[in-house]
């Protein structure tokens, strides 16, 4: 039987794009594709893997393009890739543009996420009955704009709004954006190894909590809010910006 369906991961390296990857090779009449900068050491069955520099339009664009979509009722492009920049001084690390954003944040949250997108769209054209919905995802503390990450948070509220922009217009395009507490991932325990991990989420617990929005949307564009109860976690928590750098300042260091 053809496959009806297609799922892209981008980041199919990084622990929660290969969680969603090993969900999503595992169900019937589904093609998956794992995006990654460099060849997969350990591939998942039934994945095929594209490599590309996300950052690279043009190269992505080659990628993209390879991907049949005759025949094919959807596409589901879920966007973990996103680079993280802790700011102690409340300031860019490089910021050539001036827009109060680092340069590499931006593009490795939004660029990278037009590259992909822009391409599938466009393929779409030739076949307009498919649907598609795009998935990303930022933090639980975005909306309390925390200074110490704010290239991360202004990179995710501009990719929200573009995401509900383009549900808007774009016929049969829908958008999950899901925010995100701490995950257990390799990148975030080298980020904060001093950090107690007890209610983070894992990566399989994200995907567990999250394929029902993603491949059931009521909406033409949703969030969710993902995260483990913790004794924490209180309406104050992200207000209280000093706390949160001494808190992430130890995290990192060890108390140093």
């Amino acid at each position: 039987m053809k496959k009806q369906k297609i799922v892209i991961v981008s980041g199919a390296t990084g622990d929660l794009g290969r969680a969603y990857l090993e969900y999503y090779a595992k169900q019937p009449n589904i093609s998956c594709y794992g995006l990654i900068r460099r060849e997969e050491r350990n591939p998942i069955s039934g994945v095929e893997y594209l490599t590309s520099d996300l950052e690279d339009a043009v190269a992505v664009r080659e990628q993209i393009q390879k991907i049949p979509l005759k025949d094919i009722a959807e596409v589901i492009l879920i966007h973990p890739v996103g680079k993280f920049k802790f700011e102690p001084n409340g300031i860019p690390e490089v910021d050539k543009t001036g827009d109060g954003i680092d340069d590499d944040v931006f593009t490795s949250n939004v660029d990278t996420f037009h590259n992909i997108a822009r391409v599938i769209l466009e393929q779409r054209e030739e076949h307009p009955n498919i649907s598609v919905t795009l998935a990303a995802f930022g933090s639980l503390s975005d909306p309390y704009e925390v200074p110490w990450w704010g290239s991360y948070t202004k990179s995710k509220l501009i990719l929200r709004k573009e995401m509900r922009d383009l549900s808007r217009i774009e016929p049969a395009v829908n958008s999950v954006f899901m925010n995100l507490s701490s995950v257990k991932t390799s990148k975030e325990n080298k980020t904060r190894p001093y950090a107690d991990t007890k209610y983070w989420l894992s990566p399989e617990e994200v995907v567990e909590r999250s394929v029902r929005t993603i491949e059931n949307p009521q909406q033409s564009y949703s969030e969710l809010d993902l995260y483990n109860p913790s004794p924490e976690y209180t309406g104050s928590y992200y207000k209280n910006f000093e706390e949160l750098r001494r808190k992430w300042l130890r995290e990192m260091n060890g108390g140093k």
